[in-house]
Formats: C-alpha cells, sequence, structure tokens
C-alpha cells in the first residue's frame, strides 16, 4: 500500500509539472499573463507557431491518458498559458522541442492500436478530423511525430473533458457534453485568454463535430486566418464581432452567440412574421401595432439593414435560419420606448411603442396557437394539430378521432413545449403497422477523437416507442407544415412522419439543423454546436440544407398584410383534393 501511496505522489508530482508555472493569482484575475499585439505578428513564424501549439495542445488534451484522471489531474488551460511565450517567437527546431518536452511530462502511456482497432471493427465507423499533420515531419520533427503518432492509440479511460450519456428518448439516442471546462467569469481583452477561446472551440469542432466539414469555410483554415486576428485584438466591441464572425463559421444554426447585443437586449412586445425580407406583425397586445402592420425601421435603423448586419454576424446554417435570425432579433432595441416606422395599408407613419426585455416574445409559439386546443378539426373534416403544444395526453383524442377525418396537418413550424415523443406515438398507433429506419446517426467513439460511428435508427424501437402499433394505417394524407422556425427536433419529426407513404410536406425550406445541441464553455462566453450528425435513411444530408419539400410554399408580404397563413390554405387546399 505505501509503495502505491508512493507511486501515486510520484505520479502527481510529474502531473503537476506538466502543468507548467502559471502564478494562481493570474487565473484569479482571469489574466493568462501573455500578451501580444500587432507588432509581433510582423515576426513570420508566430502564426505557424501558434497553429502548431494549437493542433498539438488539443492533440493531448484529448489522447493522453492525463487527461482522463479525476484525482491528479494537468490544468490544460494553465500549461497553454505557459507555452505561449516559449513557442511564439521560437525557431522551428526550439518550439519543437519545448512541445516534445511538455507531451513527455504528461506522462508515460501504453499504445494498443491493435486492440482499439478490434475493438471498433463491428461499427461502421466515418473519421472526419485529418490527422495527417501528425505524420509530418518537417512540421514536427521525427521525435514528435512519432510521439503523436502513438498517442493516438494509447490505453486510456472516458476523458476529463468529455462525457457521452443516453437520453431519455430511448436506448439508440446517445449524447455528448462537455464537462471540467474552466469558463472565466469574463472575457478579458487578453491575448493568451482569447487564443484559448480560439483554441477550444477549434479542438472541439475538430475532434467531436460530425459536421466538421460542413463548415463556412475549411476548417483548418478557420484556424489559420482567426489566429492573427484573436491574438492581438483589444477593442471589447471589435472583439464581439470578431467572436460572432468565428462562431459563424460553423456554419449551424445550433451554434449560439449573443447576437441580440448587436441591436439590444429590448424587443417589441410582438409575435413577428417574415417575407421577402421585411417584418409583419404576426399578433401584438399592445395595442398600438395589428396584425399585418409592417416594421420597417426601429430607432432609425431600417430593418433592411439589420438583415445585411445578420448577414454578416448571425451564425445560422442556411439563408432560411437566415429568416429565423431576423424574426429573433430584427426587433430588438436598447431603448425603453422605441421609435418605430410603420407601414399600413401603404402608408407609413412614425409610433413611439413600449418595449419588453429580449425573450419575452418568442417567435417560436404563435400567441394564438397557445389559446387553441393542440388538435382540433378544421373545415372539411381535416384534423390540425399544432406541434408547439401537442403532447401525450392528446393522442388518444386523435387517435380516435383520424377515422373521421379525410386528412390531417400537422404545423411543425414551431418547437414542441414539451418534448415527449408524442409524434412519433402517433406514428405508430396510426400510421404504420411496421417499424422503419428513419435516419442514420453519426456519434462521437470517444475512444478515437475525430471517429464516429454511423447507426441506423429504427422509428420505434431506437426512441423508447412500446405503445400498440396500429393494425391499419390511416388512409387520409398526412400533410407537414414547414418554415425557418422548423429547427432540430420538428426537422427530426418531419424526417420521421416523411418514412410514411400518405406524408406531403409543405412549406418553405427548413432550418437545416438537426441533433442534439452541445455546450461548449469559452472565456466569458457560451456557445454550441450539433453533436449528433442526422442523415437520412439513403445517407442525404438534410444539415444545412433542411428537410425535404415535396411543395414550396413561401409567405408573400401581401398574404401577411392581410393577415394570412398562405401555407395553411395551400394545405387545405391539398386536403381537399
Amino acid at each position: 500500500m505505501k509503495r502505491n501511496l508512493r507511486f501515486l505522489l510520484l505520479l502527481c508530482s510529474l502531473w503537476m509539472l506538466a502543468a507548467l508555472p502559471v502564478q494562481a493569482q493570474q487565473m484569479a484575475n482571469a489574466s493568462s499573463g501573455f500578451s501580444m499585439t500587432s507588432d509581433d505578428l510582423s515576426d513570420p513564424r508566430v502564426p505557424g507557431n501558434l497553429e502548431t501549439l494549437c493542433r498539438v495542445w488539443g492533440y493531448a488534451k484529448y489522447h493522453h491518458p492525463v487527461f482522463c484522471d479525476t484525482l491528479c489531474r494537468v490544468d490544460i488551460d494553465s500549461a497553454l498559458f505557459a507555452l505561449l511565450p516559449r513557442v511564439v517567437h521560437a525557431d522551428r527546431v526550439t518550439r519543437n522541442r519545448h512541445l516534445l518536452d511538455w507531451v513527455r511530462s504528461l506522462g508515460d502511456y501504453t499504445p494498443n492500436r491493435i486492440e482499439c482497432e478490434q475493438a471498433l471493427a463491428p461499427y461502421d465507423l466515418v473519421e472526419t478530423a485529418d490527422l495527417g499533420w501528425t505524420a509530418d515531419t518537417v512540421l514536427l520533427g521525427g521525435e514528435l511525430s512519432k510521439l503523436l503518432q502513438d498517442l493516438r492509440y494509447a490505453e486510456r479511460d472516458e476523458n476529463f473533458y468529455l462525457r457521452m450519456g443516453t437520453m431519455e428518448n430511448g436506448p439508440g439516442y446517445h449524447y455528448l457534453s462537455l464537462r471540467n471546462e474552466r469558463s472565466y467569469p469574463t472575457q478579458q481583452m487578453d491575448s493568451g485568454l482569447n487564443l484559448l477561446t480560439l483554441f477550444r472551440l477549434w479542438n472541439v469542432i475538430e475532434y467531436y463535430a460530425p459536421n466538421r466539414s460542413l463548415t463556412l469555410h475549411p476548417w483548418e483554415e478557420v484556424l489559420t486566418s482567426y489566429i492573427p486576428r484573436m491574438g492581438v485584438e483589444t477593442d471589447p466591441v471589435r472583439f464581439s464581432r470578431l467572436y460572432f464572425r468565428l462562431i459563424r463559421e460553423l456554419n449551424d444554426g445550433h451554434a449560439y452567440a449573443p447576437i441580440e447585443m448587436l441591436f439590444g437586449q429590448r424587443m417589441l412586445p410582438v409575435w413577428p412574421l417574415q417575407a421577402e425580407g421585411r417584418l409583419f406583425v404576426g399578433h401584438s397586445d399592445d395595442g398600438v401595432l395589428e396584425r399585418g402592420d409592417e416594421v420597417v425601421a426601429i430607432d432609425g435603423e431600417p430593418i433592411s439593414e439589420r438583415l445585411e448586419l445578420l448577414r454578416e454576424y448571425a451564425s445560422r446554417s442556411n439563408e432560411a435560419s437566415l429568416r429565423q435570425a431576423l424574426r429573433y432579433y430584427g426587433l430588438c432595441t436598447r431603448r425603453d420606448t422605441a421609435e418605430v416606422v410603420r407601414r399600413r395599408a401603404g402608408s407609413c407613419d412614425t409610433l413611439r411603442v413600449a418595449t419588453v426585455p429580449y425573450g419575452s416574445v418568442s417567435p417560436l409559439y404563435d400567441p394564438a396557437q397557445l389559446e387553441q386546443p393542440p388538435f382540433r378539426l378544421l373545415a372539411d373534416s381535416v384534423g390540425y394539430i399544432y406541434a408547439g403544444t401537442f403532447s401525450r395526453e392528446h393522442l388518444a383524442q386523435v387517435v380516435q378521432t383520424l377515422p373521421r377525418t379525410r386528412a390531417l396537418i400537422i404545423d411543425l413550424r414551431t418547437y414542441p413545449l414539451k418534448v415527449d415523443g408524442a409524434l412519433i406515438a402517433l406514428i405508430g398507433q396510426s400510421l404504420r403497422t411496421e417499424s422503419v429506419v428513419v435516419r442514420q446517426a453519426l456519434y462521437q467513439t470517444l475512444a478515437l477523437p475525430g471517429l464516429f460511428y454511423r447507426q441506423e435508427q429504427w422509428l420505434f424501437e431506437d426512441f423508447g416507442e412500446v405503445a400498440a402499433r396500429c393494425t391499419e394505417p390511416y388512409k387520409g394524407r398526412v400533410i407537414l407544415l414547414v418554415d425557418e422556425m422548423t429547427q432540430s427536433n420538428p426537422e427530426f419529426q418531419a424526417m420521421a412522419f416523411q418514412s410514411c407513404p400518405q406524408t406531403l410536406t409543405i412549406g418553405s425550406p427548413t432550418s437545416g439543423a438537426n441533433g442534439s445541441i452541445v455546450w461548449i464553455p469559452l472565456p466569458g462566453q457560451m456557445t454550441s454546436f450539433s453533436g449528433i450528425g442526422a442523415l437520412y435513411p439513403d445517407g442525404t444530408q438534410p444539415q444545412t440544407v433542411g428537410v425535404r419539400l415535396d411543395v414550396e410554399v413561401l409567405p408573400t408580404a401581401e398574404g401577411l398584410q392581410a393577415g394570412r397563413d398562405e401555407v395553411l390554405e395551400r394545405a387545405l387546399e391539398l386536403a381537399r383534393q
């Protein structure tokens, strides 16, 4: 026992050495102790040195067994802050020696490639990360290159910074979460913290984002491009906009950035609709603005200019999610009482409108729908489900009523307030007699960062659906309504219903952000990304594209001004055919 204790103490001392010296008070003050200016960039070695540091640092973080220990762990951020001044201006040989010494100081490990490959052999694997750089002896030198390649197959347990779990959706639905990352209280204009923001984000996406290949620009180019900009930025406003651009690079509607800061953290008290790049009032309780009014400008800023600002900075997957961003942020303001230019019946006037805190009115939910039953009958015996409020408690009513209807409209232009699988259960109880593959999912292996396994997901078995199945499928048409607000869970629901032959999907392109959300703590910030790859059964990619459409119907400015729902109108026409 004493020998074991002594051995553990020895290991702890080695791991403490690996962290490299950084004063504790620096962390208390959220400072890295490293600064860099534009003058440093006149040294042509700096960008390449920082890029190599980022790659080696992140690779070791997710591969070395020392980061799988929960007792004597290395402070990975402090290690970066200590390495920065050592490598930033170093020649290549000196840089590689510092990096080699650091990786060696993390401790010994046992590579076992054969056992690792045997364990993964039964899976359908997809590799996303490009690790060719680890074999580049010109870049790294022979010793560091070999060390990193051996480290790829080091025996290790679950990483200290990651965990994989199973969600309540069922046994086949897995999720990744990040843990134990230091968030720091506020983002300071500190070169080391700015680079930590970039390096942490870049490596998470490099190894754990299933959609790495779908980023706005090639992911390796993003690192090269942002190192000189983020490393020397000292102005908080310019840094915020640079950060927004960085998150935009993910090309992911699940990626979060506080875009409302561009316009203010208050908003008009209305439910907004959009058409043709313009914003209209869909619902208002303020007594000033009415359904069909167009908001032309707020506080002297035209909505058209806001749209262009959102085009530059808003994180999104496609043009549809740009329209979504306009609905989320287009009506923001910094004022308690906003000056609004309104167009009604072709004439413009200027109003003063009392505002509410941002988020008080969600574009996801039509206030009028919240006052209606989630399931009801429309004209000509057409059933209608509003997915935002529909849940399992309404399921029995739908199953009993469906045989007396000629069609069922399911409005997915929202997000379920209660995610309980009610619509998936409806498929089993009324639409299908047998299970079917509804999507292919890509999950992180964790054993080898940057490697994913592909898994077919069956409609019932993989989502915990055990309810009695129907013996005779519904004979009417099922019509799905979708638009830019159809994102993530509603997109999956659309894909599931599209496995039923009686389904027709109409509306406009969806947001193209599928799968779960993984949150990334960053210095003074939080962002996120799509953590599960979600494909159609035939391998078609809906990410950045949206779900398949059978009939495209875009709302028009004329229709919104008249208070019409043109998508629902078209659905009713199809239901009567």
